[in-house]
């Protein structure tokens, strides 16, 4: 799937009422193995940063696909949480550092969700190219 075709895909799941966890882990399905429906239930609780504003749904759902994308070796999770960090990093350095939801939308926030989620879409889709 392109990066265009999963942008087109999130911004649909979003309108539907999709949070922003799942409007990015929706997008995946052919990296995780997860079916929509799959990663729409796993993702239902992480909306407005696990309903309380705290770590944003975006970061929530890059840190799942990358889990997904590791064997269930314990082993193996170590290195999930390096690139799960490298990701997040990312995308928190194009947010003034910020990770929070409430410290996103809050009265000074940063960005609008859709932007949100299309960043996340985009770091994850250039990580995907490069596995």
């Amino acid at each position: 799937m392109t990066l265009q075709q999963r942008l087109e895909k999130a911004a649909d799941l979003r309108s539907k009422g999709y949070n922003c966890a799942q409007s990015v882990l929706m997008v995946f399905d052919d990296k995780t193995g997860l079916s929509p429906s799959e990663a729409a239930r796993l993702c239902s609780a992480l909306g407005s940063g696990a309903g309380c504003g705290e770590l944003c749904g975006v970061p929530n759902a890059m840190a799942i696909a990358v889990g997904y994308t590791f064997s269930d070796n314990p082993a193996d999770k170590v290195h999930a949480m390096k690139t799960a960090r490298q990701l997040i990093d990312i995308f928190a350095s194009g947010n003034k550092g910020r990770l929070r939801c409430a410290d996103l939308k809050g009265k000074e926030g940063i960005r609008p969700c859709n932007d949100l989620i299309a960043q996340g879409i985009e770091i994850l889709h250039n990580h995907f190219g490069d596995c």
